[in-house]
């Protein structure tokens, strides 16, 4: 088995792709989201949907940028942290 090393190297660390939100409101979210899609694909022309998929698309985008950084943020404060803990003489 590979270490994490090894596995950010090569690309095969994905923390993403397991992630299933336990909170129940998640899959209650989700449903209403499809469901509102599929009713903007009825009400609205082609053209108009698919603005409005441009539009949901850039913000999935923006989103995911926005979390990339806060993973990155977070694990740079553990880092530190770890750091600061090891470095902690220790007091009698």
């Amino acid at each position: 088995m590979d270490n994490i090393i090894e596995k950010i190297y090569n690309g095969s660390l994905q923390p993403d792709a397991y992630i299933n939100p336990q909170d129940p409101e998640y899959r209650k979210l989700t449903k209403q989201t499809s469901n509102l899609m599929e009713e903007c694909r009825k009400r609205f022309s082609e053209n108009d949907f698919r603005f409005i998929e441009g539009i949901i698309d850039l913000y999935g985008k923006t989103y995911s940028m926005h979390s990339t950084a806060s993973f990155v943020h977070g694990f740079k404060i553990g880092a530190l942290m770890m750091i600061e803990v090891f470095n902690v003489k220790e007091q009698a």
